[in-house]
């Protein structure tokens, strides 16, 4: 359910993370580059976190919103950390590369998770155990939490988590080589190992069944829809903010 505090915090702080993330980027952009970039960067998160507060359905759309507001944050963000890696460790030439992994390590382990979770539950069609437990498709709702919803069934977090390390751990002690600054690159490693695991364990799977709902509502011609919906509005109606942000409906 959607708090007051959130219609102001959520776009504030996803502004502040695009911004804060330019610092990352300095050194191979130059100052006022980077904080440009970083600027644009979180005006951008900022109009799409408003629209999540503001405007969303709080239902199947809302979560790949999100989950595509989380990316446009994380990839930046670890592929900006290994490229201050690789420019600490005066290794300029491995600089792309290592930009490349953050981007890879970010990407790889949502939208591995989201098709595996997607292709689970289109196979077991919207009779299946997750779609009787979460949806009320005679109502057209989607119950609370159904997105975020722990099944049995989750993807194994082993093979996602030697595949980041793969290629984090090498580049990481190749450009560090065990120096004085192996602490920065151990501490890339474990970034590297916490943005799998949220990514696995949470944006991946949550992504892959709003797909999944978003196939039902194609399907079906209805649009699935918060059991909580006027009150979220009521809520969005009662803030300052809605004359720009809001819309009925």
């Amino acid at each position: 359910m959607l708090q007051r505090s959130q219609l102001v915090s959520v776009p504030l702080s996803f502004m502040s993370l695009g911004l804060l993330t330019s610092l990352l980027y300095t050194r191979a952009l130059g100052w006022n580059a980077a904080l440009l970039a970083g600027a644009l960067l979180g005006l951008l998160m900022g109009l799409l976190a408003a629209w999540l507060v503001y405007r969303s359905d709080f239902a199947a759309r809302n979560f790949v919103a999100n989950a595509v507001l989380l990316a446009m944050w994380m990839v930046p963000f670890v592929g900006g950390a290994n490229l201050a890696l690789a420019q600490m460790a005066g290794a300029e030439g491995w600089a792309p590369a290592a930009w490349a992994v953050g981007v890879v390590t970010v990407l790889v382990p949502i939208i591995g998770p989201a098709l595996l979770t997607h292709a689970k539950l289109a196979a077991e069609g919207e009779t299946g155990p997750w779609a009787r437990s979460h949806l009320d498709l005679r109502k057209g709702l989607v119950r609370p939490g159904a997105l975020d919803a722990r099944d049995a069934e989750k993807p194994a977090m082993t093979p996602w988590q030697v595949g980041a390390l793969a290629v984090n751990v090498p580049l990481a002690w190749r450009l560090m080589g065990g120096g004085q600054n192996t602490l920065m690159a151990l501490a890339v490693v474990g970034l590297a190992c916490a943005v799998v695991w949220v990514c696995v364990r949470q944006i991946g799977p949550a992504l892959g069944k709003a797909w999944f709902l978003l196939d039902l509502e194609r399907r079906s011609g209805q649009r699935l829809c918060n059991p909580d919906w006027d009150q979220i509005q009521a809520l969005r109606r009662s803030h300052w903010l809605a004359r720009w942000f809001m819309r009925d409906g």
